[in-house]
């Protein structure tokens, strides 16, 4: 009865801060988020990728993180030839976050590892919710050789439905509409048998 009731209230609480914030998105402030390349490394034929964004949390996004819905957050990561305008192949993938109020910790499904982390802090979560880490994208056979590539990486949240609200949250909006993205350095098939 009690945690029906600290459920209740609390997504009550949460929406009306949502509700609130939602007014003024336009006046979010300091929300500018910046994804860094942490490593980009050729092993065991394998291209490995490794990323993190930054300055991506407001106090209500926070809120949003503990109001028990599923929170995700997608990526691209994207193959381009040197010179060419359209990708030669995208890889995409997302993570769920979710916040456990009975157990007062965080989980993450992590798609591209089909892998479900348990038990975690709300630092903890947030640094895996937005961090890329160790991710084998690319083999050898896939890129030619003699031909220069380079990857875009992107991220960026999307639209949830919050209890008690008729719209859905754009939670980009507390990213200021940005979709954060870095650029690998080019390399070739040579990289790979280094």
């Amino acid at each position: 009865m009690e945690t029906g009731f600290f459920a209740a209230f609390s997504k009550k609480v949460i929406s009306t801060i949502i509700a609130v914030g939602s007014m003024f998105y336009s006046t979010i402030d300091g929300v500018i988020p910046e994804m860094t390349l942490n490593e980009i490394a050729f092993e065991s034929d394998y291209c490995i990728v490794s990323t993190v964004i930054t300055n991506c949390y407001t106090a209500e996004l926070d809120q949003i993180l503990a109001s028990g819905n599923e929170i995700p957050i997608h990526f691209d990561i994207e193959l381009y030839k040197t010179d060419e305008r359209e990708p030669d192949s995208t890889f995409s993938f997302f993570h769920l976050l979710k916040f456990s109020p009975l157990e007062n910790n965080y989980k993450i499904f992590l798609s591209e590892k089909n892998e479900v982390i348990n038990g975690l802090s709300l630092q903890q979560a947030k640094t895996l919710f937005t961090s890329i880490i160790d991710h084998r994208i690319l083999s050898s056979k896939d890129v030619e050789s003699d031909t220069e590539y380079y990857l875009i990486i992107t991220a960026w949240l999307d639209k949830i439905q919050l209890q008690g609200m008729e719209e859905e949250l754009n939670l980009i909006y507390y990213w200021n509409s940005i979709k954060p993205s870095t650029i690998s350095p080019s390399f070739t098939k040579s990289d790979f048998q280094s």
